[in-house]
């Protein structure tokens, strides 16, 4: 994969012990799942830091080690054992990681197909993915890696049978995508709309477009940019000196839907008034997820009936509109994250929905968004109250605000929870819930809101 000379040429470092032409098979950053013959590189977070696991890499028989600390193997030299451990020294292993999988990257003139965006990013990329293996043997992020360690650590499974990469990028602080879009050097990029995503860092809603559009700043020279047009922060990207294909709902664009059909099975459209597709995802958010991986798809020359095939068995990744049947009630497990975005297109599908009993939903703290946080909340009450939602129920300091904007708006207080814990939320739920019903779980990751879903059935154990 690499020899100790690439690496340290790569990330502008020092062999401080070692043969400059030692092979190395791969790359890892967790000692625990280390493989002999692989480089360890020690990385400094915030929670721990890596250099204190070197001789835990050691042992596991690691061919080298990145570090930026050389305290921590200052005496643990290998006495000119050409077979022993190599040691490179650098002066941020972060840095490095990534320096070293942009050297990997560019040995592949593969397409390379970047998404990014408020809202979608990890839906998007997976039906991309599922649509271009027609075609191409596919690489792309596990789970959510789409920050400066899982892109590298993606990039680095690249081999010589794949023949396209997708790549989900994200990023709280501005500066983010520029580097992970250096690092990955993209062909092809996604962006899928722009909300008001981690403004206690970004500030403003220019702001988080600023940090998305640096994507561009690393597209290859013929790249294309797939763009949301019904985004009036995006609407204007076709005028910048960049190929773009759009997509939109409300907008005509280069790929364009009109929503047919919503049940509690899935979501159809008419594409470009012309073919008719379906999705087992629910909700409106997820047709310009699907018109996004069209547009991709269609670059990469994938005919209609694949890509009809193909989304109709798609299956969105888990907690993201998931829906669950519990002892007679609908649950809409939504809870992979939230933001005020995010959170408005999921009370639109509860709104729209057909249900025989109540519309309840349950709303979790919204974080990370900064100064108008208390006011982005009060919104949402007040959406819940001019949706004519049954039943609210939130969990959360942050979440007491849609409380008071329910209220505000006219809910009855008699329909309002404002509760502490999971457990309080599952024993008002089994009163006031019954078969029939349709229940929306929404909140962002830290608050784990799937656990009130334990909590109901009785399997919460911790």
């Amino acid at each position: 994969m690499f020899t100790i000379g690439e690496i340290a040429k790569a990330t502008a470092g020092e062999i401080i012990e070692g043969q400059a032409e030692t092979q190395i098979k791969g790359v890892s950053i967790d000692s625990r799942t280390l493989k002999q013959g692989e480089l360890f590189v020690a990385i400094k977070g915030e929670r721990f830091n890596g250099h204190s696991f070197v001789e835990q890499a050691r042992s596991k028989k690691a061919k080298a080690i990145l570090i930026s600390d050389i305290r921590f193997v200052a005496n643990k030299k290998n006495s000119g054992n050409s077979n022993a451990i190599a040691i490179i020294k650098v002066k941020d292993t972060v840095r490095a990681l990534g320096a070293l999988a942009h050297w990997h990257r560019m040995k592949f003139r593969i397409p390379l197909i970047a998404v990014t965006g408020s809202n979608g990013k990890t839906t998007t990329k997976e039906m991309i993915s599922a649509l271009l293996k027609n075609k191409f043997n596919v690489l792309y992020n596990q789970g959510t890696q789409n920050n400066h360690i899982g892109v590298p650590l993606t990039l680095f499974r690249l081999r010589r049978k794949h023949s396209a990469c997708v790549l989900e990028m994200g990023a709280n602080h501005p500066g983010e995508i520029d580097t992970l879009s250096w690092i990955a050097q993209p062909t092809l990029a996604v962006i899928t709309n722009i909300g008001p995503t981690h403004l206690e860092f970004f500030k403003t809603l220019q702001g988080v477009l600023k940090a998305k559009i640096e994507m561009i700043n690393n597209l290859a020279k013929n790249g294309k940019l797939i763009v949301n047009k019904d985004d009036r922060f995006l609407f204007n990207l076709a005028d910048r000196p960049v190929r773009t294909i759009t997509f939109g709902v409300n907008q005509y664009a280069d790929y364009s839907a009109e929503i047919t059909g919503q049940t509690k099975k899935g979501t159809s459209f008419l594409l470009n008034r012309r073919h008719q597709l379906t999705l087992k995802a629910l909700g409106r958010h997820n047709v310009y997820n699907a018109l996004a991986s069209i547009a991709c798809a269609r670059n990469f020359g994938l005919g209609y009936n694949v890509i009809k095939d193909t989304l109709v068995s798609f299956k969105a990744p888990p907690m993201r509109m998931q829906v669950l049947d519990v002892k007679g009630i609908r649950f809409v497990v939504d809870c992979y994250n939230s933001n005020p975005q995010s959170l408005k297109c999921a009370l639109d599908f509860l709104k729209d929905s057909t249900v025989a009993g109540n519309k309840i939903a349950i709303c979790g703290d919204m974080l990370e968004l900064g100064k108008r946080s208390q006011s982005y909340h009060f919104e949402i009450g007040r959406k819940v109250a001019q949706d004519k939602i049954d039943f609210l129920i939130t969990l959360g300091r942050s979440a007491r605000y849609i409380t008071s904007g329910a209220s505000a708006a006219g809910m009855p207080k008699t329909k309002i929870y404002d509760c502490y814990d999971c457990r309080e939320i599952a024993d008002i739920l089994r009163k006031v819930g019954g078969p029939g019903d349709m229940v929306l779980l929404k909140g962002s990751r830290a608050m784990k809101m799937e656990n009130i879903l334990e909590c109901f059935t009785g399997s919460f154990t911790r």
